[in-house]
């Protein structure tokens, strides 16, 4: 797992308590890459390309970003994201909330015509549910509130939180030109402090009469369901111990035992949409055919 964490700070919880409410009156809406996703999850831009309070897509922005009317709304937060990290790399910065949802695995960046290994995304979690889990990989890690992380959105990772509670964190993009050291994005050098001891899951063993029972899905799928059995696939690996892109090669062994030749294909599309190949601005639906 090449996401860690970088270091911590202490949240005062009186003050992150006002903007948490503020964050929660924003209405929800269609969000960019909504099919990634399933339950409640809302993403609030604070910095974006655009300045423009409804422009939740990343994209690459010569300079800074620039700050939204959302974070003039959120004091505390916009202290953290000043004055704990350096301003001119900073690309986007963003809440986002999860709530009895999953994310389902996929890859970022694939869609910028960069070198992902320019791009340094930070995640932070502001309130705790203790049933919300994040994916790297071949590993699942439970993140602590306060916890800053180097999350490594160039690979596979997912995310899920099997409770009502929220799971409110704080986004982070940046971007180099060249080669850097991860310290550079604090300005404040006290915070990083790597090498913490993340809190990792201990999975169950998956079996061959697991993987069994997961193909014999074939005898229940049908084009009007095809969305909801991705999102269960996709929540297998938080609990047992498989990669999350094996949900993909499941689904696709699932269409082609239920001999339908349009679910194959939809199945061997959103596998490359979420994590081989995608532009920016590109849409996928699960549920037309």
């Amino acid at each position: 797992m090449r996401s860690h964490i970088l270091g911590k700070i202490e949240l005062d919880r009186t003050r992150l308590a006002k903007d948490l409410g503020y964050l929660a009156s924003v209405p929800t809406v269609e969000e960019e890459y909504d099919e990634f996703s399933n339950g409640f999850w809302k993403n609030i831009p604070l910095w974006n390309a655009t300045g423009e309070g409804e422009d939740r897509l990343y994209r690459d922005v010569p300079g800074s970003a620039i700050a939204t009317e959302h974070a003039a709304r959120v004091p505390y937060l916009r202290e953290i994201v000043q004055t704990v990290f350096v301003g001119d790399r900073l690309k986007m910065a963003r809440t986002r909330n999860l709530k009895n949802a999953v994310v389902i695995p996929h890859r970022d960046f694939v869609e910028l015509d960069q070198d992902v290994d320019r791009y340094f995304r930070t995640f932070m979690v502001l309130e705790d549910s203790p049933q919300a889990f994040h994916s790297n990989e071949d590993t699942v890690i439970h993140m602590r509130p306060g916890e800053i992380w180097f999350l490594d959105a160039a690979t596979v990772h997912a995310a899920i939180n099997f409770s009502e509670h929220s799971r409110q964190s704080l986004c982070i993009d940046f971007a180099f030109d060249g080669g850097f050291d991860e310290k550079e994005i604090f300005a404040d050098p006290t915070v990083y402090d790597p090498g913490a001891t993340p809190e990792i899951v201990t999975r169950k063993p998956f079996t061959q009469e697991h993987r069994d029972r997961i193909l014999s899905l074939s005898k229940v799928i049908e084009r009007q369901n095809f969305r909801d059995l991705l999102f269960l696939l996709s929540k297998v690996h938080f609990t047992y111990d498989v990669h999350p892109g094996d949900a993909y090669d499941w689904l696709v062994e699932i269409a082609k035992k239920a001999d339908d030749e349009k679910m194959v294909v939809k199945a061997e599309q959103i596998r490359e949409f979420a994590m081989e190949a995608r532009a920016l601005h590109d849409r996928f639906s699960l549920t037309s055919w």
